[in-house]
């Protein structure tokens, strides 16, 4: 299998299973959980950074650069809202809408791999883009109320991913940098949130302090591998097999967590699956 493709999907298909982790901590304030991903991802990211010389040196040039540098700093705050985003939708009982944030994603990433990167593909995979892109807007506007959650999770995901390609940063070098960029301000909000509200992490039981302990690797991990990547595929691929992720929380939502969904939402999910197996397939005939 392509590296990239194995990369990709194995961020991926962490990701679809993230509905069950954060349900864990449906007992802790949201804004907590946001704080405690951030701030255990620094020693995540540093001990990576710091066994990998490639890494490593990757990290200092992008430190050097200004352009680098202000570019991280918007992309940092894309995924932070991006994990806010998330964390409130599971904590609310919203895992589905979520997902329909999701299913629009790659659309945005497919026509940001058009316009951005000038990518071109075959007329199998311009069917299955069709098919897929049809069925996720189907899906997306055919609920009951406009999912304002789920366009905020989906495009600020799209935005961030679209950006990290055309950055020079490794995936974890910038990460790393991603998250030192925003720990004062962190630090900040920690210390405003402890002041006026109840933490959980080390006051109320001993799986909930290593949840939030791991909230850090958890966090880092698949968005290492979706980096990586990103950085060696087309954005049409990364977008189309992207439809895993929220097909799995779609999944995750209805199946084991009893949120409602629509027959409209049923067959626009069948449209997305369709549009994956026809692409996976004009890979699969590529090889």
């Amino acid at each position: 299998m392509n590296k990239g493709i194995l990369l990709a999907l194995s961020g991926y298909l962490m990701w679809g299973c993230f509905p069950i982790y954060w349900a864990l901590l449906n007992h802790v304030n949201p804004s907590e959980v946001l704080i405690h991903r951030m701030l255990w991802s620094v020693p995540v990211l540093f001990f990576l950074v710091h066994t990998k010389p490639s890494w490593k040196i990757n990290f200092k040039e992008s430190l050097s650069s200004k352009k680098e540098l202000g570019f991280l700093f918007i992309t940092a705050i894309l995924i932070t809202i991006n994990w806010g985003g998330y964390i409130l939708a599971v904590n609310l009982g919203r895992v589905v809408e979520a997902s329909m944030g999701y299913f629009l994603s790659p659309v945005i990433n497919m026509i940001g791999g058009y316009i951005f990167f000038h990518e071109r593909i075959s007329k199998l995979k311009q069917l299955a883009v069709l098919f897929a892109t049809v069925g996720a807007l189907y899906y997306v506007f055919s609920g009951d109320s406009i999912p304002w959650l789920g366009f905020l999770v989906g495009f600020t995901f799209s935005a961030y991913g679209i950006a990290r390609k055309a950055m020079a940063s490794s995936a974890v070098p910038g990460l790393y940098i991603e998250t030192l960029i925003l720990l004062p301000l962190i630090l900040i909000f920690s210390t405003w949130f402890y002041l006026n509200f109840d933490f959980a992490f080390l006051n109320l039981n001993f799986s909930t302090d290593v949840l939030l302990f791991m909230a850090g690797a958890v966090t880092v991990v698949p968005l290492a591998l979706f980096n990586a990547g990103a950085k060696l595929l087309p954005m049409t691929t990364v977008g189309i097999l992207f439809l895993i992720t929220p097909s799995i929380q779609f999944l995750v939502g209805y199946y084991l967590q009893n949120e409602a969904v629509n027959s409209h939402q049923l067959l626009g999910f069948i449209g997305v699956w369709a549009g994956l197996l026809m692409y996976s397939y004009a890979l699969i005939k590529e090889k």
